[in-house]
């Protein structure tokens, strides 16, 4: 079935990713916030994750990644933010995930890795 992307006719040029996604990111202490907006689909999830891994380079402890706002997520989101997990750890800081969408938790739910986002998910400092 082909069909168009939101707000588009038959014969309009569909949005480009980065209409449908939106990012923005602060530092919020040792950490840095980054709030994403939109859909992520193999289409955007690239953009997403350039920008987590830049603020995961410019955290001191890690990166608390905001998906309230996120009405799409698949599993080139959820790999996306599983490198992230993975990089950060190698690194010696976290990923957290705040206030997942229901979209979000759904799939995170499903997969059995919202646990791996959590506060409680930090690994205790070594002796």
């Amino acid at each position: 079935m082909i069909g168009t992307a939101p707000g588009t006719s038959a014969g309009s040029t569909p949005p480009s990713p980065s209409s449908i996604l939106l990012i923005d990111s602060y530092p919020e202490g040792p950490r840095k916030v980054v709030v994403v907006n939109g859909e992520v689909d193999y289409e955007t999830a690239p953009v997403m994750s350039a920008a987590l891994r830049n603020a995961l380079r410019d955290s001191a402890e890690g990166v608390d990644v905001d998906l309230s706002a996120v009405r799409f997520w698949d599993c080139s989101a959820l790999n996306a933010l599983l490198r992230l997990r993975r990089e950060a750890l190698a690194h010696g800081k976290t990923v957290i995930v705040r206030s997942p969408s229901r979209t979000v938790r759904r799939v995170l739910g499903l997969t059995g890795t919202s646990r791996l986002f959590r506060p409680s998910a930090i690994p205790s400092a070594r002796p």
